[in-house]
């Protein structure tokens, strides 16, 4: 079957349609004018409220294990597959050659290849092989081995899982602390909620967070070699109480940085990586070189929707390989797009209020900058929102009014002429 642009006719498969890069995705599927077929395990996921979804389908399996790869092959129709988080990644990568035999379109690395980078120790030798430059991390698996790293690492260091989200880390500041620290990550890495990525922990160098510009990088890549790409500076993202950077992105803005990109070339040529991807960096502003790679996520981004709106389609290249298509145009990235934070959980307002290194001025000047970005939403990226397609937003937004509204009482009550008055 010969297929057109604007005129695809193979579905697309979206999984876990409660997650915010999925919505991003349906939405720019709907767009190009391609069929969607929407999976999740949840009845009221963000993603169902779009208008562009043509079919809904629960699957009560978590999309990681096993058994939701054969549900895909007994339950839905051909079409291409686009993956969701690191667990159902790494589940459609171990089911890679049955999915692809079975007729779906597929582009995704071979879980081999994925582990050597999902996983933090793994990440950091593999950065070692190519020249990159990785936090130092090292396994450790009881408290004496903990200490014995401990030692040669030095103090801060972070101790965290192999292959959890960005926010599920402890610094430790000194050797006193370290006991409670490591009863309190195996709690969490054993816990219902991540049991099933079976992590370890690891010890991590602390990387100084002084004079450090943070930058985002999304592809598409074919064996190797990046076919379209988009990347950016992060202006503000989720700092937490110890000083250490979360992995939400709150505000951006698109730039292009020549050796950022010759970086990620490097690591995914020396990887012969396939499919979508996520690079995030720290760049030290006064020595250029020391500029490291601190997370690699192998599957779309929560902030994709940044990538398409300053002009780079993944989802059209990722369909259009899949099936085997030709690349006729290649899009290019434009620089000054900004994305922000503002109606799905936690936001950048709501953030910066509860940040106490933000001055009131600060925190005011946060506030302006968001309402601006809705004013000029054409030309920049906000989360769900998408006017042709305001489904998604309105569920995202049903909480925000109240949860703005305690925003501005803190706000106000912040006010240091507030606290002024209250001395005289």
């Amino acid at each position: 079957m010969k297929l057109y642009k604007n005129n695809y006719q193979i579905p697309a498969i979206v999984c876990d349609a409660e997650k915010l890069s999925q919505v991003a995705i349906i939405q720019e599927l709907g767009k190009l004018k391609i069929p969607i077929i929407a999976v999740s395990n949840k009845k009221k996921a963000i993603g169902f409220a779009s208008r562009y979804i043509e079919e809904k389908i629960i699957c009560e399996i978590p999309s990681y294990e096993e058994k939701y790869a054969r549900f895909l092959v007994h339950c839905l129709p051909r079409g291409v597959i686009f993956y969701s988080n690191d667990a159902n990644t790494e589940n459609i990568a171990n089911n890679k050659n049955t999915l692809l035999k079975e007729g779906f379109g597929l582009l995704i690395s071979d879980s081999s290849i994925l582990k050597r980078v999902i996983e933090k120790d793994n990440l950091y030798s593999t950065g070692l092989e190519c020249s990159v430059r990785v936090p130092k991390s090292f396994v450790v698996s009881s408290y004496s081995n903990l200490m014995e790293v401990a030692s040669k690492v030095g103090f801060p260091l972070i101790l965290k899982a192999t292959n959890l989200a960005g926010g599920v880390y402890r610094l430790a500041r000194r050797q006193q602390e370290l006991d409670i620290i490591f009863e309190e990550m195996r709690k969490t890495i054993n816990s219902e909620i991540w049991r099933h990525r079976k992590a370890r922990l690891i010890v991590q160098e602390w990387i100084p967070q002084q004079n450090i510009r943070l930058w985002n990088f999304n592809a598409c890549v074919v064996g190797g070699e990046i076919i379209s790409y988009s990347m950016g500076e992060r202006i503000r993202t989720n700092i937490f109480q110890d000083g250490g950077v979360g992995s939400t992105l709150m505000y951006g803005i698109s730039k292009y940085n020549e050796s950022i990109l010759k970086e990620n070339r490097k690591i995914l040529k020396h990887l012969k990586y396939d499919g979508i991807v996520e690079t995030e960096w720290s760049e030290n502003v006064m020595s250029p070189e020391m500029t490291y790679l601190y997370d690699f996520n192998p599957r779309p981004s929560g902030n994709i929707r940044w990538a398409f709106q300053s002009g780079v389609s993944f989802v059209e290249d990722y369909y259009r390989v899949c099936l085997g298509l030709p690349l006729s145009n290649r899009s290019e990235m434009k620089e000054g797009v900004k994305y922000f934070k503002i109606f799905y959980h936690d936001n950048d307002f709501l953030k910066a209020i509860e940040n106490p290194g933000l001055s009131f001025r600060k925190r005011i000047s946060v506030l302006k900058e968001d309402i601006i970005a809705l004013l000029s939403y054409r030309r920049h990226a906000i989360d769900v929102l998408d006017v042709k397609d305001l489904g998604p937003t309105m569920i995202a937004s049903r909480n925000l009014p109240i949860l703005f509204l305690k925003g501005i009482i803190r706000l106000i009550l912040s006010c240091p002429y507030r606290k002024l008055l209250k001395q005289i």
